[in-house]
């Protein structure tokens, strides 16, 4: 993780004494010998603040290569323009403390006294302590934006990838456990309180990426925050087939607004669902008022083998082919 500016301060200070605790230089004590064991000290902080520094940037990917899935989430925190020159910041930040280090080694060659040795490291000090507080903005952003990365949801940019969307109640998360046969894994969505859920079947070989996203595509987009949209945008990355669950037993013509809102969001093809078949006395009839391709039960598996050969006709792969 990303310290703050007091523990790599306070580390580097305490790696440092430890050290010179070790250092022994023969003879008597004299100023001499003092600007020998202030030299070291001097080299010691600035060797140890380096690696502090130097190890922020290593814990962010290469943004340049990032998948723009993952890049699109990390614009929902900050364009990425700012990203980079926050990261920038830090490399400038350690040509700064070289600087100062190179002058308080200078002003150890002329010391005459212990006191003069004295006041040269409390000036190292207090000058590299004044830089990294007034880049304190700097060091809490990459604190949150670590934070961020470490969040990522975990997906297979290789496999194709249908997307989840529908009412709250809908049956998404029954449907994909469904779909896939197990117990989806569970991973955090970062800007928003909600996780998603992965989950995976197989078609000859080839792995199906199913997502369900709850709190982020069964709500009208008008009612979203800037940052949701955006993290809603960056599905459209992924999304290879949209799977778009009707529910039976609420508004008909809301659900078909959303359905709308979905489609201008993610462009991908959609396959309408309408769920819950064992609670229909007239599945047929469902399946008209909502213009549904299907009508499925989520929770007794009816109609689900059929949606899957939907899925896997709208990927491309039926009758042998695979995009």
């Amino acid at each position: 993780m990303v310290k703050s500016i007091d523990t790599i301060y306070g580390t580097v200070v305490r790696k440092t004494n430890k050290y010179m605790g070790t250092v022994k230089l023969p003879g008597r004590l004299s100023i001499d010998k003092a600007r020998k064991l202030e030299h070291i000290r001097i080299k010691t902080y600035d060797r140890h603040f380096a690696e502090e520094l130097r190890a922020i940037p290593k814990q962010f990917p290469d943004l340049d290569r990032l998948h723009p899935f993952y890049r699109a989430l990390l614009e929902a925190y900050a364009p990425i323009d700012k990203i980079k020159e926050e990261i920038g910041r830090i490399r400038a930040i350690m040509k700064i403390l070289a600087s100062i280090r190179d002058e308080a080694l200078f002003q150890i060659t002329k010391a005459k006294t212990l006191a003069d040795l004295k006041r040269v490291r409390r000036m190292y000090l207090g000058r590299t302590w004044d830089v990294l507080e007034k880049n304190k903005k700097t060091f809490d952003f990459l604190r949150k934006l670590h934070r961020v990365v470490r969040r990522f949801p975990r997906v297979d940019f290789n496999a194709k990838t249908v997307v989840l969307a529908g009412f709250p109640n809908a049956g998404k998360s029954t449907l994909l456990k469904a779909l896939t046969g197990s117990e989806p894994e569970i991973a955090p969505y970062p800007f928003t309180t909600q996780d998603i859920r992965i989950g995976h079947f197989e078609h000859r070989w080839q792995k199906v990426q199913v997502i369900d996203t709850p709190g982020i595509l069964d709500r009208d987009p008008s009612e979203m925050n800037p940052v949701e949209l955006k993290a809603v945008a960056a599905l459209k990355h992924l999304a290879d087939v949209i799977v778009f669950i009707f529910d039976p037993f609420q508004d008909p013509a809301m659900q078909r607004d959303l359905l709308t809102k979905v489609e201008h969001l993610i462009r991908a093809p959609v396959i309408r669902v309408v769920n819950k078949a064992d609670l229909l006395d007239d599945p047929v009839s469902a399946k008209q008022e909502f213009g549904a391709d299907m009508v499925v039960s989520a929770q007794h598996g009816t109609g689900v083998d059929e949606l899957r050969s939907k899925i896997i006709e709208e990927l491309g792969w039926s009758h042998g082919r695979r995009d």
